[in-house]
């Protein structure tokens, strides 16, 4: 708990520190230049033709927008941000619901213990007001909200912190306010990428799920080991296409599948989260990394680049490209 902590109150001096330079326009472009935010933990989505990027920014909910990757840190919208009584704002997500869009984020009351917490939209336009519906029901406090569907049912994913690991658990949704249960235990950190293996900071970590899918495979992309570590990687949840989904036998964990490039001056890349090309021909990933080997949650910035996939249907993300600019479709 302690090192998520630490990781938000980094993210927030960041931020205002480069607050200005992330509300400046730039010319709309197709062109995106990495990195292209600073800000962390990612999630990307695509609606009428326009990217949706939201991410920890501001102890707020922000959403940027625009016709292209490249055009997204021009349009910055802020969507909501807490009263008194909230602080921690961190890993919002955002989701198309029976006609109204829901924002599920990271956040704490004062003295309290992180929790989900949800904000419904007014109508059907996701940079439209919003109403607070309040805290998710769990029972155990969590973070890193995300959902992934599965044979025409919502599940919930988030990561329970309060037993000496990050570790994914998930739960059926029957409505976006009604956690069906049970919550069970979908990723434990016991593999060494995820205990920070080759580097003195092993708490065990598994967090940041986000669905994939292709050719009619599910996947979870999630990040291993701790934030504030180099080797923080991303690890590979594929379905087995059988069976209950919140089961972790119907799944099978690979990784880690995307990491640090020493060669290239990108460390700990995590959190990615997935969308194509304006164009619909390409795939890309988007990530938060930062540019030094040091142990520390500052310093973290949003990248982007295309993967393609592997001759058996799984994701090849190959490895971070390094800073500069990459055409975007």
């Amino acid at each position: 708990m302690a090192t998520r902590v630490l990781r938000w109150a980094a993210c927030f001096a960041i931020g205002v520190l480069f607050l200005g330079a992330a509300c400046r326009c730039e010319a709309q472009s197709s062109e995106l230049r990495n990195p292209f935010l600073n800000a962390a933990d990612p999630f990307v989505t695509r609606v009428n033709s326009k990217y949706l990027l939201l991410a920890t920014y501001q102890n707020s909910i922000t959403i940027w927008s625009g016709g292209s990757l490249g055009s997204l840190s021009s349009n910055p919208k802020l969507i909501w941000k807490p009263g008194d009584d909230l602080e921690q704002v961190w890993s919002p997500t955002l989701w198309h619901i029976d006609g109204r869009w829901w924002i599920y984020f990271t956040a704490e009351h004062r003295g309290g213990k992180h929790a989900i917490f949800v904000l419904q939209s007014n109508t059907d336009e996701p940079l439209g007001a919003y109403t607070f519906r309040g805290e998710l029901a769990l029972g155990r406090p969590a973070i890193d909200p995300s959902l992934v569907r599965v044979n025409d049912k919502n599940y919930l994913m988030y990561v329970q912190v309060d037993h000496g690991a990050n570790s994914v658990w998930i739960t059926e949704l029957a409505a976006p306010m009604t956690p069906a249960g049970p919550n069970r235990s979908l990723i434990s950190p016991d593999q060494p990428w995820e205990r920070g293996d080759g580097t003195s900071h092993n708490y065990p970590v598994s967090e940041g799920p986000t669905a994939l899918y292709h050719a009619g495979k599910t996947f979870i992309v999630y990040s291993g080991s701790d934030t504030g570590t180099y080797v923080y990687c991303l690890g590979l949840l594929t379905y087995r296409g059988t069976g209950d989904p919140t089961e972790a036998q119907n799944w099978k964990k690979s990784g880690p599948v995307f990491s640090y490039s020493a060669s290239n001056g990108v460390y700990a890349p995590g959190r990615g989260t997935f969308t194509t090309s304006a164009d619909g021909s390409e795939d890309w990933i988007v990530y938060h990394a930062k540019a030094t080997r040091d142990y520390t949650y500052a310093g973290r910035s949003l990248r982007a680049q295309t993967f393609t996939w592997k001759p058996d249907g799984d994701p090849d993300f190959g490895v971070p490209v390094p800073a500069g600019a990459l055409a975007s479709k």
